[in-house]
């Protein structure tokens, strides 16, 4: 498993430690197989999305639609999978995790 470089800011910015920590377990369901979310694609709100899966999540016992999305990527590719890539996270609401996720496919990595 890897993660973007935005990803370790946009887990700081989740509201508190459970919702970090739930974030985390969520990844680790992907990166073990166990979930495997939605595909995105490329859409004028949102940009294009489309190497990416998304996964909704919260806190257990949330009664209402969860509040956060998960954007990972399998690389290289979906169809061979060896590496699940940690592109963002945050709320869903105001397509916040969607626009962190634009940012962070965006930035270059830093140098070395």
């Amino acid at each position: 498993m890897t993660a973007l470089p935005g990803f370790r800011q946009d887990i700081a910015e989740l509201p508190n430690d459970k919702v970090r920590k739930r974030a985390l377990e969520v990844l680790g369901y992907i990166a073990n197989g166990l979930e495997r979310g939605a595909p995105l694609d490329a859409r004028v709100s949102t940009g294009d999305l489309s190497e990416c899966r998304k996964v909704y999540f919260d806190l257990e016992g949330h009664r209402d639609r969860p509040r956060f999305r998960l954007v990972v990527r399998l690389l290289p590719n979906e169809a061979m999978a060896v590496t699940v890539e940690a592109v963002a996270v945050g709320r869903r609401a105001n397509l916040d995790a969607y626009a962190r996720a634009i940012q962070n496919l965006a930035d270059p990595p830093p140098a070395n």
